[in-house]
């Protein structure tokens, strides 16, 4: 059950049973009558792909993948960065992000850049569209230990300082997300339980798939 804490609903026990208790936290959910979009976010290395492609498939439903959507029209997202900076990335993640949602069918499974969710203008439309927004939360170590081999494609992974400053700049706005949920262990099956849960509870009646 999720009890009311300083004026955010958080959850020490969930509404299921039989799950690993992953669900840190809960705030309002958005109020729609039709199948949920769950839009998963978090830190570089928290797994929004790879979690959120393991999801989709357990409910027969599409991924989406808003750095791949991105890339697919103007290549890849460091040499996006490197030819815009940084406030012309961001226009283009915006309006992707615009084109993307009234065209999703629901359910789906929407994977945001790490720093998509940061800007307002985003979570505004991801509001207006009734989206249902999932951190996947684990500590700073963790999540450097997973990115340590990608200094290639994130330079900010050579630099351990900036990458924590980020990380610590980041994590509040991470937290306005419908739902919170524990990251950190290596084996995503646990988090893909509950995950698949919590779309059951909010309207997706897709059977489940084999488990991982």
């Amino acid at each position: 059950m999720a009890v009311l804490v300083g004026g955010h609903f958080v959850a020490w026990d969930f509404w299921f049973s039989g799950a690993p208790h992953l669900l840190l936290q809960s705030r309002s959910v958005p109020q729609d009558s039709s199948s949920p979009l769950l839009v998963l976010i978090g830190f570089m290395g928290a797994g929004k792909s790879t979690v959120g492609r393991f999801l989709a498939q357990q409910l027969a439903c599409p991924l989406i993948d808003l750095d791949t959507e991105i890339a697919r029209t103007h290549g890849s997202i460091p040499d996006l960065f490197s030819s815009r900076g940084e406030s012309g990335f961001r226009a283009v993640e915006h309006h992707h992000l615009n084109l993307i949602l009234p065209r999703l069918p629901r359910p789906s499974v929407l994977a945001l850049g790490g720093g998509a969710f940061l800007q307002p203008a985003n979570r505004e439309l991801l509001a207006h569209h009734y989206a249902t927004t999932v951190f996947l939360d684990a500590p700073f170590e963790v999540l450097r230990a997973r990115i340590a081999d990608t200094a290639h494609l994130r330079p900010l992974v050579r630099d351990p300082d900036r990458l924590r400053e980020l990380f610590d700049q980041r994590r509040p706005t991470y937290l306005l997300a419908n739902h919170t949920f524990d990251a950190s262990a290596p084996d995503p099956a646990g988090l893909l339980t509950s995950l698949v849960q919590l779309a059951n509870q909010l309207g997706v009646l897709a059977p489940t798939r084999d488990k991982l």
